[in-house]
């Protein structure tokens, strides 16, 4: 309220009135002090009256502009925090839910490709749609498996066995679909270990975004860092990311089985 009045009562709202005011006073024809103004005079005054009025006007927009950039320049200068970048994989939305704004493709990279499993359904709606899908998982049969376990603190047969499990049921599914449909979608294997686990939506297109995990050794993935990152916005990071992404998928197989 006291800042509308402030506005209501600014140098460049009472000077436009006062003009109103004057220009309806000299419709009647005037005098001050007996002395009869010209119409000359009449309409210099109303000249220097505007001038005065673009003057106030254009000052006060430009300390506005001023005080608008003082708040910015404060948040621009706001140090943020680790906490306001990385987060925990629960504050995430379900893996069917972070996919569905994807149009035109889907990555999935992870050791076992749980999350994957998770939106099987979305997943071959998409493929359906027209949209390319890949799937990443560790070879089960590679020699990273071991590394990879020995990092995380499990059992490499236990990895191994999870792995080979969540394949095998990823390309049960997967094969139902009509050829020409099945050709868009990938389901590969890497012997390597991962440096990060990766959910890439429109990955390659200006509206992409991904969402990367980091794999820490001893930490579980529950609790491993996460972070969002947007195409364009979140640059040079978004590329860097997104070329390690592309590196995981050199030398990638098309998963045939366990004992292909």
């Amino acid at each position: 309220m006291k800042d509308r009045l402030r506005g209501a009562l600014g140098l460049d709202a009472v000077v436009p009135a006062v003009l109103v005011v004057a220009a309806l006073l000299i419709t009647l024809e005037p005098t001050i002090f007996g002395v009869a103004i010209s119409e000359r005079q009449i309409v210099l005054g109303f000249f220097g009256f505007l001038g005065i009025d673009a003057l106030i006007e254009r000052t006060g927009r430009l300390r506005r502009i001023e005080r608008r950039l003082d708040v910015l320049a404060g948040v621009a200068s706001h140090t943020a925090s680790a906490g306001d970048v990385l987060r925990a994989r629960g504050t995430f939305d379900r893996m069917d839910v972070l996919i569905s704004p994807a149009r035109h493709s889907v990555l999935i990279i992870g050791v076992n490709l749980e999350g994957a499993l998770a939106c099987t359904t979305q997943l071959v709606a998409l493929a359906r749609s027209g949209a390319t899908i890949r799937l990443l998982a560790m070879d089960p049969g590679g020699a990273a498996i071991g590394p990879s376990a020995a990092m995380s603190g499990v059992d490499p047969a236990v990895r191994r066995g999870k792995i080979t499990q969540n394949l095998e049921l990823l390309r049960k599914e997967l094969s139902r679909l009509d050829p020409t449909v099945r050709a868009r979608v990938f389901l590969l294997v890497t012997d390597q270990v991962l440096p990060l686990g990766a959910v890439g939506i429109d990955e390659g297109t200006s509206g992409g975004s991904l969402i990367v995990q980091h794999y820490l050794a001893g930490t579980s993935v529950e609790h491993a860092p996460m972070m969002w990152l947007r195409a364009g916005v979140d640059e040079p990071w978004y590329n860097r990311y997104l070329t390690q992404c592309v590196s995981c998928l050199t030398d990638a197989r098309e998963w045939q089985g366990p004992h292909a």
